[in-house]
């Protein structure tokens, strides 16, 4: 059994025609050809490995594409917009709890708060005790 130490490796993968030239930052001799981005993790592993002298196992890597400047933007800008629903969620959770407690304290029905609030009268009852 090995005691070797495990090591954590990051690789650049650049599109060239059909495909992916990719190497190793740290050790740049570390470098790989392939047709999907998916394959370039087993394929650099493997370099590494064979340059190090140590198994596969004992090998990580993360390959991180080159983009062009239009898709890194968009990428950007999705990133950012899922932020701000998982924001605009909360907030409308907390406005949906607020609304049936205050339906609650007209002394309305679950029921009745639930047809309100279009849920069922189970969901009205965990917002209220939430």
């Amino acid at each position: 059994m090995h005691n070797l130490p495990h090591h954590r490796y990051t690789s650049t993968a650049i599109r060239d025609g059909l495909y992916w030239v990719v190497h190793c930052n740290q050790h740049p001799a570390a470098r790989s050809r392939v047709r999907l981005l998916v394959q370039a993790v087993r394929h650099q592993r493997h370099a590494i490995a064979s340059i190090l002298g140590v198994p596969e196992a004992h090998v990580s890597v993360d390959v991180q594409p080159v983009l062009p400047p239009i898709v890194e933007q968009h990428l950007g800008r999705a990133r950012q917009l899922r932020r701000d629903a998982a924001d605009a969620n909360r907030a409308a959770a907390a406005e949906s709890r607020a609304a049936a407690r205050a339906l609650a304290a007209q002394q309305l029905s679950l029921r009745d708060i639930g047809t309100i609030l279009g849920v069922s009268h189970q969901r009205v009852h965990q917002l209220i005790k939430s």
